[in-house]
């Protein structure tokens, strides 16, 4: 079941070669800082995550996104261990040049806890935020980010169908570099 998101999430940079005279292509791999919100519990501690990023800009401030994470939250609910791995694929405008951005993507997110938490599942999932990228040189920047994330469960344990929604925020820092760089319409 992976390989078919796997695919999915491989369609912009496919897409995105055919149509290298027009676009860019960033890509990130960043640390994140994970705050629980709400429904993982006040007790439960700030994680560290990590997390790929591939945008693929367009002519016009618009692009795709695809987004890839690992967060794990220690002493969640009951003392148990919490997994989720997002993949998801959206959009992203760019409100100043390639540097200011916002995003939106959803996707699937696979839950699992190690310890004998809730059985693993699989379920929606969303995130939504903005970021900064600072170049370094020609093709590298580092990126300062943020975005919440929402992950929606359905379980039946005990013949009671129960959903769970487990929202967080991030706060990414990332290192990355550019590609593709559309043409100039001077020099067209």
């Amino acid at each position: 079941m992976y390989y078919k998101f796997l695919i999915f999430l491989l369609f912009p940079l496919i897409f995105g070669e055919r149509t290298n005279g027009q676009s860019n292509h960033f890509i990130s791999l960043g640390a994140d800082l994970s705050i629980p919100i709400k429904n993982l519990g006040s007790k439960t501690p700030t994680s560290i995550g990590g997390s790929i990023d591939y945008q693929l800009k367009f002519k016009a401030p618009v692009g795709l996104q695809a987004h890839v994470g690992f967060n794990r939250f220690k002493g969640a609910i009951f003392g148990t261990i919490l997994n989720f791995l997002p993949i998801r694929v959206g959009v992203v405008g760019y409100l100043y040049k390639d540097l200011l951005f916002v995003s939106a993507d959803a996707g699937v997110s696979f839950y699992s806890s190690p310890n004998g938490g809730l059985p693993a599942q699989t379920g929606f999932g969303f995130g939504a935020g903005a970021g900064y990228r600072q170049p370094v040189n020609k093709n590298q920047f580092i990126q300062l980010s943020g975005y919440y994330n929402l992950h929606k469960y359905k379980d039946t344990p005990y013949g009671t169908p129960l959903e769970y929604n487990f929202t967080w925020f991030n706060i990414r820092l990332a290192y990355g570099f550019s590609f593709g760089k559309g043409k100039d319409k001077k020099n067209e």
